[in-house]
């Protein structure tokens, strides 16, 4: 039986690892993005913003489509308070009148009241009645125009949703290599406190052997201690970065999230020609204000359109089922139809219109200055970031020599040392050039791949 035990807890045990690792995937890259596009509010505002716009693009084309009502009353009551005061037979007899008309006697039959009252109050109903309209604008130019400035406002809205997430995501890559970057730095900090506890090590029994004085090993001592402090200062980057990188991509940092620190030095190849004729071309923040404009004109046209006549047909169907109260209560009924045309022209509406056609064209006049500045910041911004990927690449070619230059003078400085035609001193600032060539090129290698991110941001490639 015992087993059987072992084998079922062996079989738990690893179903709750293999959960376990599953719970504590690495995100890449990817990942963060895509995390980020659905949780960040910036991205959900921007969407909430594209579909008022579409809203408002359907209310603009309604305007083209006919208007229909329908009403239903009911209606019942008393009439009292009647003045004079209405009478009432309360009874009649048949009876044969006769009649003498230039000699000849002529009878008629007729019906003789034999009692009345008299009555001040009545009810009135029930009546119901049905209303059906129905009315359609056959001419009307300002609701073309009001349909023009929608669908290019809903646009721009969408390209607003589409400048708002490549935004979102270079903010996303500029914390996540900030993050690697951290990670890398903790490595070499580790190694610049290993190597330094070796130093230490190799100067403490020199001057055990009487070969190295005190001060030297003081000296390395105080290296030593910053070099762990500098190893602290790195996990605690690392920390931090983490954090923010949670923070960027909608998570909580107080959530224990797994990052994947794998990346590739990406490369980017083009003129800056090119690189300049796509941003204009496909910048969505350039593309959103275009149509921006393209609104504002539409805007101007439709205000303009209020000097003009406007044609619209209209029916009208009622069915009445009731009473009639005069002269006397009795049931009525009826149908009526009624239809026609109608033709309007704003003569004059205190100014309101002249006040509208105003303020159109300064928004399409302001329109117009926004368009052209930021033509010119995406040229900037595309320029910017060109010349940058130059000086990065650059960077991180003098980062590997640097790197390759201040290891072997270590490895020389190391040796004059032993023979004692070095110092303490010497021998510190080569440790220290070690480690600040190693942190040089981390930093070119992200900062290259960030520069790469920036140009693509900046001509809309994101």
């Amino acid at each position: 039986m015992r087993p059987v035990i072992t084998k079922a807890v062996t079989a738990l045990m690893l179903v709750l690892m293999v959960a376990a690792t599953g719970a504590a995937r690495e995100m890449s890259l990817d990942d963060c993005i895509e995390l980020a596009l659905k949780n960040r509010s910036s991205i959900i505002s921007a969407r909430g913003a594209e579909q008022l716009a579409a809203a408002g693009q359907r209310t603009a084309l309604g305007a083209f489509l006919p208007r229909a009502s329908a009403s239903y009353g009911y209606t019942k009551g008393k009439e009292t308070g009647i003045d004079p005061m209405r009478t009432l037979f309360t009874g009649e007899k048949d009876t044969i009148l006769t009649y003498i008309v230039d000699g000849d006697t002529a009878k008629d039959f007729a019906s003789i009241p034999t009692g009345y009252d008299t009555n001040d109050e009545q009810d009135i109903g029930p009546s119901k009645s049905l209303t059906v309209s129905a009315s359609l604008a056959v001419l009307d130019v300002g609701n073309w125009f009001d349909y023009a400035e929608a669908r290019a406002n809903r646009e721009a809205a969408r390209l607003d949703v589409i400048n708002s997430e490549q935004d979102l995501i270079y903010a996303v890559k500029v914390s996540y290599y900030a993050y690697l970057a951290a990670v890398e730095n903790v490595d070499v900090q580790q190694q610049a406190v290993a190597r330094s506890e070796e130093q230490l090590k190799l100067i403490q029994s020199r001057y055990e052997l009487g070969s190295a004085a005190l001060s030297d090993v003081l000296k390395q001592k105080v290296q030593f201690g910053n070099d762990k402090l500098a190893f602290l200062r790195a996990n605690n980057s690392v920390v931090t970065t983490k954090a923010d990188l949670s923070y960027t991509i909608g998570l909580d940092p107080n959530e224990e999230a797994e990052f994947s620190t794998s990346y590739s030095v990406r490369a980017f190849e083009g003129t800056l020609d090119d690189a300049v004729t796509f941003g204009l071309g496909n910048e969505p923040g350039l593309l959103s204000v275009q149509k921006s404009l393209d609104a504002a004109k539409s805007g101007v046209k439709a205000g303009l359109s209020g000097y003009l006549p406007t044609v619209s047909l209209f029916a009208n169907y009622n069915i009445f089922e009731g009473t009639q109260a005069y002269p006397e209560t009795f049931d009525y009924s009826s149908n009526t139809l009624t239809y026609g045309f109608r033709v309007s022209f704003n003569i004059f509406d205190g100014f309101f219109r002249e006040s509208s056609v105003t303020g159109a064209k300064v928004a399409r006049n302001n329109a117009m200055a926004a368009l052209s500045d930021t033509r010119n910041l995406v040229t900037r911004n595309v320029k910017t970031a060109y010349f940058e990927i130059d000086q990065q690449r650059e960077a991180k070619q003098v980062a590997k020599e640097n790197v390759d230059a201040a290891t072997e003078d270590l490895k020389i400085t190391q040796e004059k040392y032993n023979l004692g035609a070095a110092t303490i001193l010497d021998l510190l600032d080569a440790q220290v050039s070690v480690k600040q060539a190693q942190v040089a090129l981390i930093q070119a290698d992200f900062d290259l791949n960030l520069a790469i991110a920036k140009l693509e941001d900046a001509t809309g490639k994101l």
